[in-house]
């Protein structure tokens, strides 16, 4: 392990710190989310919908009562702060936040007109007319925003990030955070109707896996230099949800994108290194110290 993959903490929480966290993101969300699809036709349907946003509250919850067991109040504090304060964000990554994914979108949907992949990849007709409707767009805006962004990077970034950069450096503890995320997704699968909120063909959850893991690794290296913003990977992980859905990709632009997305990732891991995503060996901002509170089990 090296240095810059260590730190208080590291040594002496053994396997707990995560495995109770993963109680409230795996258990409470599966649990929830089982209800919902035995509640009618599909999940949006009530009751089932009420289950399922309560379900999917469980990587938030997970985070703020996991932050307030090792930090007490200061540490549910500090994490209030990330999660706000767009001060910890410097301009030139506020640019990156909000154009990747856009950016990452157009040039798919170009590649996809020059290869004659598809003639029309990018709906711009339903977005303008999104955009003329702006009753509709907020509501689309918040749909977008609660049913991942929000509620997960509490959890993802917020708290089990920390965590696993204490054990591993900044690329295996993204692979491993890509694992967990993608496995707390699985049961979506199983919901009757739940990719028909999104007008496109329900993916694999193989398929979902190779898009989770470069996502994964580009949202770390965006926290890591923003100052462990919370608010960074909230509006990052938006803009990578929102821009497809708005844009309203057809089948033959989005493995073009995953492609390019890869090559981001993979770009960060060669130009900014494996250890911490930052440049010039520059350490990573660490959690705030351990509380003095002490969970004992028997």
């Amino acid at each position: 392990m090296t240095e810059a993959s260590q730190g208080p903490g590291a040594s002496e929480s053994g396997a707990w710190d995560v495995l109770l966290f993963l109680a409230f993101s795996h258990g409470w969300t599966w649990g929830f989310w089982v209800l919902a699809g035995l509640m009618g036709e599909t999940v949006w349907d009530w009751p089932g919908v009420a289950f399922f946003y309560v379900g999917g509250a469980g990587v938030l919850l997970g985070g703020v009562a996991m932050t307030r067991v090792l930090y007490g109040w200061p540490g549910l504090q500090e994490l209030g702060r990330r999660c706000i304060d767009p001060r910890r964000i410097p301009v030139r990554w506020w640019a990156l936040i909000l154009l990747l994914f856009p950016a990452l979108t157009l040039i798919a949907g170009l590649v996809a007109i020059v290869t004659g992949a598809s003639p029309l990849p990018l709906d711009f007709q339903g977005a303008g007319a999104r955009l003329l409707d702006p009753a509709s767009l907020l509501a689309f805006v918040l749909f977008i925003l609660v049913i991942g962004p929000l509620p997960e990077e509490v959890g993802w970034r917020g708290y089990l990030l920390d965590r696993l950069q204490l054990r591993w450096n900044a690329l295996v503890a993204s692979l491993v955070l890509g694992l967990i995320w993608w496995s707390w997704h699985l049961p979506l699968f199983g919901l009757p109707g739940y990719f028909d909120a999104f007008a496109r063909a329900s993916p694999t959850p193989w398929d979902f896996l190779w898009g989770i893991l470069p996502a994964a690794i580009v949202y770390t290296w965006v926290y890591n230099n923003t100052g462990r913003s919370v608010l960074a990977v909230i509006l990052l992980h938006f803009m990578h949800n929102f821009t497809g859905e708005f844009l309203g990709m057809d089948g033959s632009v989005r493995p073009i994108r995953l492609v390019l997305e890869w090559g981001v990732a993979m770009g960060v891991i060669v130009l900014w290194g494996p250890t911490t995503f930052r440049r010039g060996g520059h350490p990573l901002d660490r959690p705030p110290p351990r509380s003095s509170r002490r969970i004992r089990f028997r």
